[in-house]
């Protein structure tokens, strides 16, 4: 099941990047996980959707796709 939220924190090597489920949890995730996006072209709130995973350290997303391309400013 694919789940939506929007970037919370972005990826900085070595910590993990989040992304702030529609349920309110944080679930980490790194750019391997990210698809059809370059990591750098990710901001925060950006809305995505992705599939979840559970792991040792909690939860965590896989295939990870952006929902809304933002307007440029």
């Amino acid at each position: 099941m694919r789940a939506k939220g929007s970037i919370a924190q972005l990826v900085r090597k070595p910590r993990p990047g989040y992304i702030l489920g529609e349920d309110g949890c944080l679930v980490a995730f790194d750019e391997s996980s990210l698809e059809g996006v370059d990591p750098r072209q990710l901001c925060i709130g950006d809305w995505v959707e992705y599939e979840e995973l559970d792991w040792m350290e909690g939860r965590r997303a896989s295939r990870i796709r952006p929902l809304i391309q933002r307007a440029e400013e």
